[in-house]
């Protein structure tokens, strides 16, 4: 069986990639092969999907190897892992595979108030300048899940779709276990594993304001390198959900309501809701210039500003002395 790990972001998929990569002996020993080809040094398989629309100079030919491997290497389960895949072309991605056994798409969805403040904050983490608004406008379709979900069902099947709550009883899932459990693996019997902590943090909405700003500035940087040299200083700079009011939620949830009672109807199989229903709060506490947490993450910021800055200035020097060497 191939198993098919679509995403989608903001779901954990980060720490679980890891996990399947520092823990592929392991899981070799289980039965359970995660495809080295594909992901050359890489934790998770994202030049497949890039491969496709040949994005980042990546070529089709890269698929060749994942289809070497799936037929010279036994395995009872063979595992492929990108968010990218939600993007691409389902009927594509089975055309290049041409695999004849059975293959399990397996997605994460997160309730779309949550999944998009938090999608919208590692945007801006990575460069993007735009507000949420503004943002949100340009991507109405990010939180449209069943018009994703029946393309792939269209390729592969109705039976070949799960469908993985990422919020369940009120509290996020451990994607790494829950993972394990849709290979039909116990992580409890298996001591030899290695958790892994990598994940995918998000900026507080303080944090966020001066990224969005820094961003304006067009520096040609790692903005992922810059944005965790923030937040590595405190702990606190870390916050997912707190750019809605409940309110604001509400009305967004309202738009994909029907969709979801669609999805969960089709694919979860069950008269169940496909999220926890939004229950009425406040949104966390905010900082105020007059607050010495919000002191210190201006100090923080443009500390990391500063070091930004002389490191490309010092990189530009080498190059420079490089260039005039005889």
């Amino acid at each position: 069986m191939l198993v098919l790990h679509i995403g989608t972001h903001k779901t954990g998929t980060s720490a679980l990639q890891a996990f399947l990569k520092s823990n592929a002996e392991v899981l070799r020993a289980k039965g359970v092969r995660y495809v080295e080809a594909g992901r050359p040094g890489r934790m998770a398989h994202h030049m497949l999907a890039w491969a496709i629309r040949g994005r980042r100079n990546t070529d089709l030919s890269i698929w060749d190897g994942v289809k070497t491997e799936l037929r010279d290497n036994p395995a009872s389960i063979y595992v492929l892992s990108t968010e990218g895949f939600w993007f691409e072309d389902p009927a594509r991605i089975k055309e290049i595979l041409d695999y004849d056994g059975e293959v399990k798409i397996v997605a994460y969805l997160r309730r779309q108030d949550q999944f998009l403040q938090s999608l919208y904050k590692q945007a801006v983490s990575s460069g993007r300048k735009t507000d949420f608004d503004a943002w949100l406008a340009e991507v109405p379709h990010r939180g449209d899940y069943l018009s994703v979900l029946d393309k792939w069902s269209e390729a592969f099947g109705i039976g070949a779709i799960t469908v993985r709550p990422y919020e369940r009883g009120g509290r996020t899932i451990d994607a790494v276990e829950d993972f394990l459990s849709v290979l039909g693996i116990d992580p409890h019997a298996m001591p030899e594993i290695k958790l892994s902590h990598a994940h995918n943090p998000s900026p507080r909405r303080e944090l966020l304001h001066f990224l969005r700003a820094f961003n304006q500035l067009n520096l040609k940087i790692d903005y992922e390198k810059f944005f965790f040299s923030v937040i590595r200083r405190n702990k606190a700079y870390v916050r997912s959900i707190d750019l809605l009011t409940y309110e604001q939620r509400r009305a967004l949830l309202d738009r994909y309501e029907e969709g979801n009672r669609a999805l969960a109807k089709r694919y979860l199989r069950e008269d169940i809701p496909l999220f926890s229903a939004l229950k009425p709060s406040e949104l966390p506490q905010i900082w105020t210039q007059d607050d010495p947490e919000y002191f210190q993450l201006t100090v923080d910021v443009l500390d990391a500003v500063v070091k930004c800055v002389q490191g490309e200035v010092e990189i530009e020097r080498k190059k420079r002395q490089k260039s005039k060497a005889p």
